[in-house]
């Protein structure tokens, strides 16, 4: 599994800089490494759409933006570098579940891709300094 997601890992490096380095004046909380095993793991339980509708809301009592945590994936699944066959149906102006409800959308494949993505983030933000 490590092999199918080494690929990602530079585009998780530049999506955490991207996304979260400037947002947080090099102090990025800790709670997106919890955040990002969380969402790995509801995946697998409960499924593509309940996973995106629940990390989509915008007004949780999580220690961390969970919107900017799904823009850091998009940002993976969407790189130059990603294998996701797809990419061209995710919209830059919507959230990923308006992306995933789409008619012919391939949610299984999606799926797989935002696990891969999820992978590469939690290895690559362990390289970054974390506050609490």
């Amino acid at each position: 599994m490590l092999k199918k997601i080494e690929y990602l890992i530079p585009a998780a490096l530049q999506a955490i800089d991207t996304h979260l380095v400037g947002n947080y004046q090099d102090k990025i909380p800790e709670g997106y490494q919890g955040a990002v095993a969380g969402f790995g793991s509801s995946l697998l339980q409960m499924g593509l759409l309940p996973t995106l509708a629940v990390y989509c809301d915008k007004d949780n009592k999580s220690s961390i933006d969970r919107p900017t945590f799904l823009k850091v994936l998009k940002f993976i699944i969407t790189h130059a570098d990603s294998r996701f066959s797809a990419k061209h149906m995710i919209d830059d102006k919507q959230l990923l579940l308006h992306s995933a409800i789409q008619e012919g959308f391939p949610k299984d494949e999606f799926k797989e891709q935002l696990l891969q993505a999820s992978l590469a983030f939690k290895l690559a933000i362990r390289t970054y300094k974390l506050v609490k």
